[in-house]
């Protein structure tokens, strides 16, 4: 993502955001109620807006890319404050409104803040992976109005570690000259010609982390994914998935617990949201387990990925999270199968 945003940066305009925001934070634990608190924060961020061609309808805004530091403040000191650099995708989901995905790197004042609980240690290394999944709602060319769901966590590679959750509202102001991307509507007199619906498989294979607190280790897993997306516009898809995910790690949960265990494979189902910029999109979504092992305490799961598209084809790698803490590594291998016109 950092790639796409360095390679746009010198022939396009940019300009910089300063947003203030607030919430409500609590460890990555839905029974650990009596640890959640509100947070206040700022941020920063220097954009690379993208004025488009004739790829994008021009009645659509075109995306922005860039480049975000931020400062949250947790006044009972779950983990002291948070610093955090992510890099960050906002564009157009409909009308004034975007949808905005941000990854990176955060770090914590008290990463190793201890309750009455020895084992309810939240962060417990400084540096900590930092995902930023929202919408943007654009009020004028200038101000915008936020909504987020961000998680931190270092995916257990230091325990334990329950990982923190924010939600989180806020006002952006955007800084600079914003003539030549206003939120006004031009007179369209023609639409590239795109596939309005298609359907697909995605092959995906890759390295878990054991959710065993017993038996650590790396497992192989691999996933199937049978896809339907319906284009909002040449660029915004969305659409339905079925995911059949072996998962390694959660067989030898199976094994040492002696639970049973209808079929071999989870079976999933998610709503997605797919943005295209060229041969590059950007991926994510939020579903449900619907079969699984017993151990599954939360059937939640998301995925974010990356992606390389050719032809009717597409390589890219993804994190496959369940319940926003991530689990798997995939490196995919999909293909598109078109029930319309192509783009």
């Amino acid at each position: 993502m950092l790639l796409m945003f360095a390679a746009s940066a010198v022939s396009q305009d940019s300009h910089w955001e300063v947003g203030l925001n607030g919430g409500w934070s609590a460890p990555h634990n839905f029974t650990m109620t009596d640890y959640s608190t509100w947070s206040a924060g700022v941020d920063a961020a220097w954009c690379v807006h993208i004025t488009g061609d004739e790829y994008w309808m021009r009645k659509r805004r075109f995306p922005t890319f860039g480049v975000r530091g931020s400062f949250g403040y947790m006044p009972q000191n779950i983990a002291g404050s948070r610093i955090g650099v992510v890099g960050v995708i906002r564009a157009p989901l409909w009308g004034k409104l975007d949808y905005n995905i941000a990854a990176g790197l955060s770090a914590f004042t008290k990463p190793r803040c201890l309750t009455h609980d020895h084992e309810n240690i939240f962060i417990t290394s400084w540096l900590c992976c930092f995902i930023d999944l929202g919408f943007s709602y654009n009020l004028t060319d200038r101000l915008m109005l936020t909504a987020s769901f961000l998680h931190s966590s270092n995916g257990l590679l230091v325990r334990p570690n329950k990982g923190l959750d924010f939600l989180q509202a806020g006002l952006t102001v955007k800084l600079g000259d914003v003539s030549s991307y206003s939120l006004a509507v031009p007179p369209i007199d023609t639409v590239p010609a795109y596939c309005r619906h298609e359907v697909g498989f995605t092959i995906s294979p890759g390295i878990s982390m054991s959710r065993h607190i017993v038996q650590k280790g790396l497992y192989f897993d691999y996933d199937v994914s049978l896809n339907y997306r319906y284009y909002l516009s040449p660029v915004i898809a969305t659409g339905p998935t079925l995911d059949l995910w072996y998962n390694g790690s959660h067989l030898k949960q199976m094994e040492w617990y002696h639970d049973p265990y209808p079929i071999p494979v989870y079976v999933n189902v998610m709503w997605a949201l797919e943005g295209h910029w060229g041969p590059i999109s950007i991926g994510g979504g939020v579903g449900a387990v619907l079969v699984a092992s017993t151990r599954v305490d939360m059937p939640i799961y998301e995925r974010l990925g990356a992606y390389y598209n050719w032809s009717n084809n597409y390589v890219g790698v993804a994190v496959h999270a369940h319940a926003a803490k991530a689990e798997f590594i995939e490196w995919s291998y999909g293909r598109r199968f078109p029930l319309g016109r192509k783009r």
